[in-house]
């Protein structure tokens, strides 16, 4: 597996740009073991991108197996509801990546060409406007996509585009490792059941958000930086938060 370092940088990078591709990388790195660790692995590398990708405001991961696309990780719901609507529609840049191989990028869905649509239309009403979509492309084979979201216009530049594709190729490196030893069927049925485990989190994102008044990405966060300080599973912290195990000195629930 190629080292993501050694990914070439738009030439205006400075020394603040390679230090956000460092860390970028340093969140997203690690060895896969077992196709059980797939799933919060892809976890991270959404939050990963959410967070160093400035202009972006949503990101989510396609899978593709047998042609059938599964979003295999997601910044909150809203990226569920998008994608939902390109599964349903059969269109829009996220399929278009997985299924060519190449960049999808529009800096403007109000004056777009009209690539899809149906899609267009309905994200549109949403406020959607800046998209980019990069193919999980390793060696000859791609097997989805990562799908950045963004409701400001020209949301993603070159800087940008560097760091989604060190995301892109570490992603697509994992899948493809695991999926030589497991196999895609094996695959699919992982990331379903993953998909429907995700539910105690979301519910326990939902419980932080009411008891502190913040919005979904920094609930996530609430999570996800406890988890790593009580060394445990993000799924299991979301377990004790929900059956109230968690108290109020953890930062997880505002002092009483």
């Amino acid at each position: 597996m190629a080292d993501i370092l050694t990914q070439p940088l738009p030439d205006d990078a400075d020394t603040d740009a390679t230090t956000v591709l460092e860390s970028m990388s340093n969140d997203i790195g690690g060895v896969l073991e077992s196709m059980e660790e797939l799933s919060d692995y892809l976890e991270r590398v959404v939050h990963a991108v959410r967070r160093h990708v400035v202009g972006c405001d949503e990101v989510g991961i396609t899978i593709l197996s047998n042609d059938r696309p599964h979003t295999a990780a997601y910044s909150t719901v809203q990226t569920l509801e998008i994608d939902a609507v390109q599964y349903a529609l059969d269109e829009g840049p996220c399929l278009d990546a997985a299924r060519t191989g190449e960049e999808q990028r529009v800096d403007d869905l109000a004056t777009d060409d009209g690539r899809w649509p149906a899609f267009a239309q309905v994200t549109r009403q949403d406020g959607m406007r800046s998209l980019y979509a990069v193919p999980l492309r390793s060696g000859e084979e791609c097997v989805g996509a990562i799908n950045l979201y963004a409701w400001e216009r020209n949301a993603f530049d070159g800087f940008d585009a560097a760091l989604v594709r060190v995301a892109a190729g570490r992603c697509a490196d994992a899948v493809v490792a695991l999926t030589q030893l497991d196999g895609m069927r094996r695959l699919a049925g992982q990331l379903e059941q993953a998909m429907a485990s995700r539910a105690v989190i979301e519910q326990a994102k939902g419980v932080i958000m009411a008891l502190r008044g913040i919005p979904e990405h920094q609930a996530f966060e609430v999570l996800r930086r406890t988890s790593q300080d009580r060394n445990v599973k993000v799924r299991a912290l979301a377990e004790q938060v929900i059956a109230g195990v968690v108290d109020g000195t953890d930062g997880l629930r505002p002092p009483v």
